[in-house]
């Protein structure tokens, strides 16, 4: 295949993806959880900022990961589609010889 053309498929975390999501894995379990009524209004708020802020690079870390799991389905899908060809043509040819069909 030309390399120009066709890519190299890359499905796994970058480097730099996979620390973005250690990191923000890390911060979840060390959030502390916001309960009882001695919370006051801004530690409860600077909380939900927090939790938003986190929602939205996860939410980011998700579309990136599904967009490559889109181009792999696709290669999936037409390198099937063109084994499905090829079987075609060897089966006419293989008839052929065998003398099975008359070209």
């Amino acid at each position: 295949m030309d390399d120009e053309l066709h890519p190299e498929l890359n499905i796994g975390l970058s480097e730099e993806e996979r620390n973005d999501l250690e990191t923000l894995i890390k911060s979840l379990r060390e959030d502390k959880y916001v309960t009882g009524s001695d919370v006051s209004l801004d530690e409860f708020r600077r909380y939900v900022e927090t939790m938003v802020e986190n929602m939205v690079r996860l939410s980011d870390m998700m579309l990136k990961y599904d967009d490559r799991i889109k181009t792999l389905y696709e290669i999936l899908r037409l390198s099937h589609k063109k084994s499905e060809a090829i079987n075609d043509h060897i089966a006419i040819i293989t008839e052929y010889l065998t003398g099975k069909k008359n070209v």
